[in-house]
C-alpha cells in the first residue's frame, strides 16, 4: 500500500510539473516574447525572446547581411536583489552587464558608464507588435546612437 501511495504522489508531482507556468517576474513576456526582426545597417537583426522557467527573459539574436551571419548574441534580463540587470554575451566579445536606471510600463533604460560602447541600452515598448531598442556609446570619442525598430514576426 505504501508503494502505491509513493507512486501516486510521484505521478501527481510529475503531471503538475508538465503544466507548470513560469512566473513573469518583470512583466516582460507580453512585451518581448516571440520572434522579432529589424532593419539594421545593410542587413537585418533577428531575435527570439522567451520567458525562462526561472521567470527571466532570454534572447537569442543574430545579424544577417548578404546571407552571412556576422553577429550573434545571447541576452538575459533578470532581477538580482532590487536591481534589474541586462546581461549580454556577444560572440567573440566580452560579456557586458547593464543595470536598469529607469523602468516604466513603456520602457526600460539600462546603463553602465564603465563601458564606452555601448554604455546605454533602452527598450521602448511601442505596441504589442513593435519595440524599439536604442543603443548609445562612444566611437572614436564621438557620441553615436543606433536605433532598431523591431516588428514581431507572425
Amino acid at each position: 500500500m505504501r508503494n502505491i501511495l509513493i507512486i501516486t504522489a510521484s505521478l501527481i508531482i510529475l503531471s503538475c510539473n508538465g503544466n507548470y507556468q513560469s512566473e513573469d517576474y518583470l512583466n516582460l513576456k507580453d512585451k518581448l516574447a516571440g520572434k522579432w526582426k529589424a532593419k539594421a545597417f545593410s542587413g537585418e537583426l533577428h531575435e527570439e525572446w522567451n520567458l525562462e522557467k526561472n521567470g527571466w527573459m532570454l534572447q537569442q539574436g543574430y545579424y544577417i547581411e548578404n546571407n552571412d551571419t556576422s553577429y550573434s548574441a545571447v541576452t538575459r534580463i533578470e532581477k538580482i536583489g532590487n536591481d534589474v540587470i541586462l546581461f549580454s554575451v556577444i560572440k567573440n566579445s566580452n560579456p557586458k552587464i547593464f543595470k536598469a536606471i529607469s523602468i516604466s510600463d513603456n520602457e526600460i533604460v539600462f546603463e553602465n558608464k564603465d563601458y564606452k560602447n555601448p554604455y546605454q541600452v533602452k527598450y521602448e515598448f511601442v505596441t504589442e507588435n513593435n519595440y524599439r531598442r536604442t543603443i548609445k556609446g562612444f566611437e572614436n570619442d564621438s557620441l553615436v546612437t543606433y536605433e532598431f525598430n523591431f516588428e514581431k514576426m507572425k
